[in-house]
């Protein structure tokens, strides 16, 4: 159930009625008549009084005193400071002493069993009273505390006259440096029980000289010795003990009646020598002067939700929520609380109470009151969102909101954080719309508004405490905290490095924000091309970065990554080999070798504002290098450098997302394809996620791949160059040149592609090849030997074939295919025509037999041959540490005879000077640890270094059966892993 609909507020909450005036509950102005109807009518007033312990308990003493006529008579000191709950006491002793015969009123907090009939009840509120006149009425002017104690004493026994008759009975003693005596005291007090409340003596007392301080001091002292000789009577005397402006006199106060006064730790045995009515009932306080209904089944039921969070995100990761304290969020007693305090969160209760209430201009309760109906009304006008209105909530743009923390608390400084963090930055990341970011930074300002005490503010754990919501699985505020650093210009570290406030000044993103202003934008774009050519370097595409002209992409076989500028850019040079004459540009040949990558322009240019930001903290960093203050300066860098940089690498890397095909126009790389958030910082690799993306979406060929025989045949192969007066074969050179030039193909990684798409022509009857040494192979085998003496083989064409001009390919069935697979009959009769080679008749001689060694530089070769033949020698070679990390791993499972690494390294050093460093055929577990050394070089290197590795594996006498293995390591390597086997001869 939604607040809106188990909590229902009070109209004047609603409407915004409760004007300072009824917050500032004022003891005088009820006194004499003033004070609005929740504080003057009885039944409104006890209807919002929570019945707290506390405030019960002082009740009962005082009435106790009152009905019993058999012990003497009781003062009782109040000592606390404004806002701590003394003029709601004071209330509620005087509407119960004024209503002691009406047995409903008030009986919450005091049973009408515990009432005597009637009371004199006595007020006066000293903080109004005057020098020379105390007070003025229409038949008499009290000039002393005591002349004014007579005139009430006097109009309670006879109304309209009796005032003055008493007060005339004082004579010259009605002057602040004069007393009357005890009898005179005893004569004007009205038989049966008499309730004094003396309210701010201390102020008044401050208006008096030192001899009628001293006279007040003695009439307290003689009016306290008359109240306890006298049953059924009790004085109440306060003083704002905590405020240092009145410490003197507060001071003299308790001196004087240390003998005959009580305070409420004498009479409970626990300390409650500050009167808090409230006690640690302050949430029921407040929650029933606010709110005419709450449903206590939603409350239940809102605080099992709220526990089942915090105990599902402490299961997760306990570092999340704060662990310490006497009742940590988990427990069953935390639950109570949130219940207790609904539709309020505990911790912004918290917050206000020990936070806000510590500074003296918040008055405690009654500023609680106040800020927090104001929140109530802003939460109901806004509809928002919430299961309990936490600091999260809390709308700082709202003007009573702000109006109540900044310029009552004297905090307006913190207007510039206002706009700038919370209105701006924070809401931007939320983007536009309040969410975790805005509600973070509304309860970090919250918290931080002690700027006196150093531990304000929060961690990550207690924010999360703060405004955690059931739908958010844990993490969130504290993430949220790490990107508000890093872009709002008034968060600071708390002194210890431990949380987050925020302060009057500008911090350090604001000093780099003004710096990235005075950051060129050339050089900006400069440090992220550096960036993204090292993130999409790499083994899988040739990689030619930043052309400005086609002419600069060569013609190549091999499969290249045009890094490009721009889309426009990238469209002409996947288009045409030369552009240079724009009026006949030269078409591009090789368009299945090449696609280009471009950003797109926003993307481009938030990566280039967030170099520039990086660019100003390095300026910065290096402009306070030294002394106290750049000091300072350097630990603020220190903090946020990781996120500007992990930014810096962020945008710079998915500012690439256009993806430019010949023929194909402009595709988009989506998300999914590039680096993740989580792994930006470990300096990953472009070219991995965008083969990803070519292959899922069809675009590139696998190296296992092969072209589909009958395309090839009808739409590829008529296409390529002829051989010279042979117009039905083609060399191999000339087939591949097509393959990577036809139209309709996809992108071809590599010369196997070409090899395999040969050889599966060759094995379903389309084509024939023939080598240089005569050997021709079909469908059937092979035919092999010298003119004469040509005889068919089983055996079958390798996929190891060389793709040059040596090699020819024809269709079966032409001229040429029919020549180089015609057999000779074998010379039975042995006395005619040329001997075959090695002299002699009959059949001519066996092929020649398989060479005793061959190396294959791919999987698709290595596989092959490990079907057949022993392996040797297997190198696994990768171009970044993170890759090399991996090939241990790799080589494990094969049981190498030996296992080598080779790395080396060379690049220039990021403060300046080069590095040059090789280490070769050591052991893996060499203590110089070879891989480990390079990893830390190349972290100190600039962009643009040069790094391998190469682990060696070697079987000695050759090791067969590896296929599965090796299959194995080909599926679990990365792509940037490239492979070298050297096999020996095949096994018999």
């Amino acid at each position: 159930m939604s607040i809106f609909a188990a909590c229902q507020p009070r109209i004047e909450v609603r409407q915004g009625e409760l004007n300072d005036a009824i917050f500032a509950a004022d003891f005088g102005d009820l006194v004499a008549g003033r004070a609005p109807g929740v504080y003057a009518d009885a039944a409104k007033f006890f209807g919002n009084t929570h019945p707290a312990q506390n405030l019960k308990d002082v009740a009962k003493v005082v009435f106790g005193r009152l009905a019993n006529t058999k012990e003497t008579g009781l003062t009782l000191r109040l000592s606390t400071g404004f806002g701590g709950g003394k003029t709601h006491t004071l209330m509620t002793l005087w509407h119960l002493g004024k209503n002691s015969g009406s047995p409903s009123v008030g009986s919450d907090v005091l049973a009408s069993s515990g009432r005597p009939a009637n009371v004199t009840t006595i007020a006066v509120d000293c903080g109004k009273a005057g020098v020379p006149d105390f007070n003025s009425y229409s038949d008499a002017s009290p000039k002393s505390l005591w002349g004014e104690l007579f005139y009430l004493l006097g109009e309670a026994t006879a109304p309209n006259g009796g005032g003055a008759k008493a007060l005339a009975t004082l004579g010259a003693a009605d002057h602040p440096e004069a007393s009357p005596n005890a009898k005179q005291i005893e004569a004007v007090l009205p038989a049966g029980p008499i309730l004094f409340l003396i309210d701010e003596l201390v102020i008044y007392m401050a208006k008096l000289s030192e001899r009628g301080q001293g006279n007040l001091l003695g009439f307290l002292n003689l009016l306290s010795a008359v109240v306890s000789n006298r049953p059924q009577t009790v004085l109440v005397v306060t003083d704002p003990g905590q405020q240092a402006v009145y410490s003197r006199q507060s001071q003299r106060i308790a001196a004087e009646l240390a003998a005959c006064a009580k305070n409420l730790e004498e009479i409970f045995g626990r300390k409650m020598t500050s009167i808090d009515p409230i006690g640690d009932e302050s949430a029921k306080v407040i929650v029933r002067r606010l709110f005419g209904s709450v449903d206590q089944a939603a409350a239940q039921s809102t605080a099992q939700i709220y526990s089942d969070l915090y105990v599902r995100v402490a299961a997760a990761d306990s570092r999340l929520l704060p662990t310490g304290g006497a009742t940590p969020p988990t427990s069953p007693g935390y639950k109570k609380l949130i219940a207790d305090c609904y539709p309020f969160h505990p911790r912004l209760l918290k917050t206000a109470e020990e936070r806000l209430g510590a500074m003296d201009s918040f008055q405690k309760s009654r500023g609680v009151l106040r800020l927090f109906a104001r929140i109530i009304r802003d939460v109901w006008n806004q509809k928002a969102d919430c299961d309990l209105i936490s600091a999260g909530e809390v709308n700082w743009s709202d003007k009573d909101i702000k109006s109540d923390l900044l310029e009552r608390l004297q905090r307006d400084r913190f207007t510039s954080s206002i706009k700038a963090d919370i209105e701006g930055h924070a809401l931007d990341i939320d983007g536009g719309k309040r969410g975790v970011h805005t509600r973070a930074a509304s309860a970090l300002l919250l918290e931080s508004l002690d700027t006196a005490n150093s531990s304000s503010g929060f961690d990550a754990p207690e924010l999360t405490l703060a405004i955690l919501r059931p739908d958010e699985a844990g993490p969130e505020a504290g993430e949220a905290l790490d990107r508000l650093i890093g872009v709002c210009w008034h968060t600071y570290p708390r002194p210890g490095g431990s949380g987050v406030q925020f302060r009057y000044e500008p911090n350090i993103t604001r000093q780099i924000d003004e710096m990235r202003n005075k950051i060129d934008t050339d050089d900006a774009a400069s440090r992220v091309r550096s960036e993204v050519q090292q993130y999409f370097g790499g083994s899988v595409f040739k990689l030619a970065a930043w052309p400005a002209h086609a002419s600069q992409v060569p013609e190549s076989a091999d499969l290249q990554l045009a890094l490009c500028a721009s889309e426009k850019t990238a469209t002409v040079v996947v288009s045409y080999s030369d552009d240079r004459d724009p009026s006949a540009p030269i078409p591009r040949g090789f368009k299945n070798a090449l696609l280009a990558i471009a950003p797109s322009a926003v993307k481009w240019a938030a990566a280039v504002e967030k170099a520039q930001r990086l660019l100003a903290a390095e300026a910065i960093k290096k402009e306070h290098g030294t002394g106290s203050a750049g000091k300072q300066v350097l630990e603020q860098i220190e903090r946020i450098e990781p996120d500007l940089r992990k930014q810096f690498f962020l945008h710079s890397y998915r500012a690439f997302d256009q993806v430019v095909l010949a023929g194909r126009g402009t595709l988009q790389l989506e998300e999914q394809f590039m680096v993740p958030e989580a792994q930006v910082m470990q300096r990953p690799n472009g070219q991995a996620g965008l083969r990803r993306f070519l292959e899922e979406k069809k675009l590139l060929h696998k190296s296992t791949d092969a072209i589909d025989a009958d395309l090839f045949v009808t739409k590829v192969l008529p296409g390529a160059t002829p051989m010279p007066g042979q117009p039905d074969a083609f060399t191999a050179k000339a087939v591949h040149e097509r393959i990577l030039s036809a139209p309709g193909l996809r992108l071809i990684p590599d010369a196997d592609v070409v090899r395999s798409t040969i050889l599966k022509a060759v094995e379903v009857g389309k084509v024939v090849v023939r080598f240089s040494d005569d050997r021709a192979f079909d469908d059937k085998g092979s035919v092999e030997g010298v003119p004469g003496h040509r005889r068919r083989s089983a055996n079958k064409l390798s996929s190891t074939f060389a793709l040059d001009d040596a090699v020819l390919v024809a269709l079966s069935g032409s001229a040429s295919a029919v020549a180089w697979v015609a057999e000779d009959k074998p010379d039975t009769k042995g006395g005619g025509g040329t001997p075959p080679p090695g002299g002699g008749g009959g059949l001519p001689p066996p092929p020649p037999p398989p060479p005793s060694q061959v190396t294959g530089t791919s999987w698709t070769a290595i596989l092959n041959y490990a079907k057949v033949r022993p392996l040797l020698t297997l190198e696994l070679r990768a171009p970044t540490p993170a890759v090399a990390a991996t090939l241990a791993t790799l080589a494990q499972p094969l049981g190498a005879d030996s296992l080598t690494v080779t790395v080396t390294i060379n690049g220039d050093a990021k403060d300046g000077g080069s590095v040059n460093f090789s280490a070769e055929r050591l052991k893996l577990n060499h203590p110089t640890k070879p891989l480990q050394m390079a990893q830390t070089l190349f972290n100190s290197l600039s962009d643009g270094c040069h790094y391998e590795a190469t682990v060696t594996l070697e079987f000695k006498g050759g090791r067969a059966g590896l296929h599965a293995s090796l299959e194995n390591l080909q599926q679990s390597a990365s792509a940037d892993v490239k492979p070298t086997g050297v096999f020996d001869k095949p096994t018999a």
